[in-house]
């Protein structure tokens, strides 16, 4: 009988061959190959058990999921390795206390069994007709050695306090140096992601946990575990068959702190993010507290802080809630197993299987194994604490610190016949090269800068400077000027190397600046910024901060050379004058004549004014242009401004637009030009 067969579509037929394929490999066919891969696909549908499928999430379910996925500790057993190599670089402390902390804690649990002659003492006297002053020798001989026991346990935890204490002093003193030693190396462009409370919360907040965990938590757990070993020992050779009804009580202990600790984790990291953002939004409040007060944003000031508030005690609330329910659910296992354990060993002394004295000996053992599980457990919240922490502060440390493969340096130099010497007292700055053959070169720097078609953005795909170049000769002066945001400071930012450029090249005396150390490249500039930097100390100190070997009278010919010597030495102290914290007891205009005469004591050949006049008013600056151009006389110089009025002089000004050079020349020239600079320098780009 024939069969009317229906030709195969292409798909049928890659099908049929699959499964054919399959069969000759003695594999399973293609249709339990397509069940396990709906399968599969139902499983990435599906997500984890309890998870909607994303497709069906809200908005605000993605959110909630994403910021889930961001607080689980990404390695928390990596974490408390390297917190543990820490804490053991001081192994030889850490010994002894181990031996104390063992020793305290076998005295302490051993000290009950000293109470079992006591009771059989009194069991003889009232059952058995025992001689009371007999007895009584006994019971006072017992007692005497539990407080021999209890003095020698509290002197070994005394003992191990106080070096436990000192142990995390240093511990916390290692991790701050190394932390803020690595920050030092960290490249700008993690300060500009990072806010400054953030910043701190590391120092504060963060290193804060792990005191608390070295401090206490460290030698509560070994305790706390030596205890429970030692009570859980005893209670099996007095009774192992109570004892052994007893163990489903250890294991639902065991299985508490498992699940509590799961849930703690993500929060407890969560808790430590939140607070830094807090930090983070005080640190700015109180830097900008006068803007906030002449806008009266006060309220809505007060309504941002409140949220994030909220936010870090909803947060912390819920973790702690969560850690606090161990406590309880052990307390309760552990009434219970007692109740148990009594009903069971009253059982026994009916039989005439146990003693009165042994039973109440081992009911106390049973009433206290609770306690160091329930401690170990309440320890776990704050080790958990502390990991949240330990993990932000590591993952700083992992952030990769400056590149330079720079292998040329800047040294001084004094010229003689066979070449040069260096010499740093008296010498010129040179710039010293490695050659192949082991020898080195030295070419003087005269601070000769050709930036060529440099192209560079901060976010990819996002180009801030295109194609731009521009050349100094040694002692010219050069100046930028443009619209706010056209790039003019990002060149001054590649010229030091803080970003590194992505296209093209820039180069000081003929060298290529990813050659020269970066540490010499910047020690060959001095730069005078618009946000003018002062730390706390003396007028005289922060001037110094140019020169730190400089001397008073250098200091002071540095202050005339900025014309700040005359405000000075008005002060009540002079220049040994106290400058607050970022100089908030002097005027600003005051403060950037100080930055300028740091920049004037350091001696450097090139220097950059990033909108270093745009503080002052116009008799200073012009008193500063004075100054300024006996700084100035044999160096090469950056002018950024807005004010054009302090680049008519330049030997070249270069107009940028968008990221990229549309005018160049000096001032009379782009005047004639009537172009971009000429709307700027007469005010007829701002009136259009």
């Amino acid at each position: 009988m024939s069969e009317n067969k229906t030709p195969l579509t292409e798909k049928e037929e890659e099908n049929k061959a699959e499964q054919t394929a399959a069969e000759e490999k003695g594999t399973t066919t293609a249709e339990p190959a397509k069940a396990e891969k709906k399968t599969k696909a139902s499983k990435r549908k599906k997500g984890k058990k309890g998870e909607k499928p994303e497709s069906e999430m809200t908005e605000e379910e993605k959110k909630e999921a994403e910021k889930k996925k961001k607080n689980k500790p990404k390695d928390a057993k990596g974490s408390a390795k390297r917190l543990i190599g820490y804490i053991t670089k001081q192994k030889s402390w850490l010994i002894v206390v181990a031996v104390l902390v063992v020793l305290a804690t076998v005295v302490t649990v051993c000290s009950s069994l000293i109470m079992k002659p006591v009771y059989e003492a009194i069991e003889s006297v009232m059952n058995k007709g025992g001689d009371p002053n007999a007895e009584f020798t006994k019971i006072t001989r017992a007692l005497f050695a539990m407080t021999l026991a209890y003095v020698i346990s509290s002197l070994m935890n005394y003992a191990y306090t106080r070096i436990m204490l000192s142990v995390s002093i240093k511990t916390l003193t290692n991790m701050r140096r190394e932390l803020f030693n690595h920050m030092q190396g960290l490249p700008i462009s993690y300060f500009d992601k990072h806010k400054t409370g953030e910043i701190m919360s590391h120092f504060t907040s963060d290193i804060g946990r792990v005191s608390d965990l070295v401090q206490s938590t460290f030698v509560n757990l070994i305790s706390s575990t030596i205890q429970a070993i030692v009570t859980i020992t005893i209670m099996v050779i007095y009774s192992w068959q109570i004892t052994l009804t007893i163990t489903v009580a250890i294991a639902l202990m065991m299985m508490t702190v498992f699940l509590i600790t799961k849930k703690c984790q993500p929060l407890f990291k969560k808790q430590q993010e939140t607070m830094a953002k807090s930090n983070g939004y005080i640190e700015e409040y109180v830097r900008g507290i006068k803007i906030v007060k002449i806008f009266c944003h006060e309220e809505r000031t007060k309504k941002e802080f409140a949220e994030i508030n909220e936010e870090y005690r909803r947060v912390g609330v819920k973790a702690n809630i969560i850690s606090g329910l161990m406590s309880p659910i052990m307390s309760m296992i552990t009434r219970i197993n007692y109740a148990v354990a009594l009903a069971i060993g009253a059982s026994l002394v009916v039989k005439k299987k146990m003693e009165i004295p042994k039973l109440i000996t081992y009911l106390q053992y049973v009433s206290g194994y609770g306690s160091p599980v329930a401690s170990i457990a309440s320890s776990y919240s704050t080790l958990i604490s502390a990991l949240a922490g330990a993990e932000r502060v590591f993952a700083v440390l992992d952030t990769p610190t400056e590149t330079d493969e720079g292998k040329i340096t800047l040294v001084k130099t004094i010229k003689n016949i066979m070449g040069y010497d260096e010499e740093d007292e008296s010498g010129e700055f040179s710039w010293k090269i490695p050659n192949e053959d082991g020898t080195v070169s030295y070419v003087p720097v005269k601070c000769d800068v050709n930036v060529k078609d440099v192209t560079f953005s901060y976010v990819e795909d996002k180009t801030v400077l295109k194609d731009v170049s521009a050349h100094a000769n040694s002692g010219e002066k050069l100046a930028f000027v443009g619209s706010t945001g056209a790039g003019k400071t990002t060149i001054t930012n590649l010229i030091n190397r803080f970003y590194e450029i992505d296209r093209g090249e820039i180069t000081i005396d003929g060298i290529n600046i990813k050659d020269i150390k970066k540490d010499d490249l910047r020690s060959s500039m001095a730069f005078v910024l618009q946000d003018s930097k002062l730390f706390v100390g003396t007028i005289k100190d922060n001037i110094r901060y140019g020169k730190l070997d400089a001397t008073d009278e250098e200091i002071i010919e540095a202050a005339k050379i900025a014309n700040a010597h005359s405000f000075i030495e008005k002060l009540p102290d002079g220049y040994d004058t106290m400058i607050r914290s970022d100089g908030i007891n002097i005027s600003i205009g005051q403060a950037q004549l100080i930055t300028i005469a740091r920049a004037a004591i350091s001696g450097r050949p090139l220097l950059v004014l990033d909108e270093a006049t745009s503080s002052v008013d116009t008799r200073t600056e012009r008193l500063i242009e004075i100054g300024m151009d006996k700084l100035m006389q044999d160096k090469t110089v950056f002018v950024i401004a807005h004010r054009l009025s302090t680049v008519r002089n330049s030997d070249e000004i270069v107009v940028i637009e968008d990221g990229e050079v549309i005018e160049r020349g000096d001032h009379k020239k782009l005047i004639d030009l009537g172009g971009k600079y000429y709307q700027l320098y007469t005010g007829a780009f701002e009136m259009n």
